[in-house]
């Protein structure tokens, strides 16, 4: 059996998994959302600012988790650690289903010559490298599912900072198979992926 089969085992492995997600009010976040996110991430989640990610439309259980993460200090950032290190659970699940229940907003593709690439690594990965593909944990379409986020529309420049990050080690939470395939992908299949991601709608 090879590497390659088996990060794809392991990925649909934790997506077969049990969900603990607390349900949260989104018309109870509205407040919250707009005087705490709204300066980096839109009043919408449909972030204009490059290195930001987009929040809008994004899956609640892995919205949840991550502000989790950030408040516990399991996933580092110098902002969001701070920012959230004051809120109950209550008002994080608030805020997730808030965020997943706005409508996210088109992508902006800075390489079009690129797609071609992209798409290809996204759909059918890259067998040479053992690098699975990107849709058996983030849907066809880009949507995501549970633990696993959306990427579709999502900004070109946070995408390329989380693959920089999981390939050095310097992002923990979530799951190994991430790690590893960034990894195992070269700068240009990075780039490549992350600007079909973007242009998915």
């Amino acid at each position: 059996m090879t590497s390659h089969t088996l990060l794809r085992i392991a990925a649909l492995a934790i997506l077969a998994s049990p969900l603990a997600a607390q349900a949260g009010d989104a018309s109870k976040a509205i407040s919250l959302a707009g005087n705490l996110c709204a300066s980096c991430h839109g009043e919408d989640g449909n972030s204009a600012i490059p290195n930001f990610p987009k929040l809008a439309g994004q899956q609640a259980v892995y919205l949840l988790r991550e502000l989790k993460d950030y408040k516990s200090g399991k996933r580092q950032n110098e902002v969001m650690g701070p920012l959230v290190s004051g809120l109950a659970d209550e008002d994080l699940a608030n805020l997730a289903a808030f965020y997943a229940s706005q409508k996210p907003a088109p992508g902006t593709v800075t390489e079009p010559s690129l797609l071609p690439v992209g798409k290809t690594l996204y759909l059918k990965g890259n067998s040479a490298s053992d690098i699975p593909s990107c849709e058996s944990c983030h849907e066809v379409d880009g949507s995501g599912s549970g633990k696993f986020p959306r990427v579709a529309g999502q900004n070109v420049e946070y995408l390329l900072e989380q693959f920089r990050l999981y390939a050095a080690g310097k992002r923990n939470n979530g799951t190994r198979v991430m790690r590893t395939i960034a990894e195992r992908m070269s700068e240009k299949e990075t780039r490549a992926v992350s600007e079909y991601m973007a242009s998915m709608p």
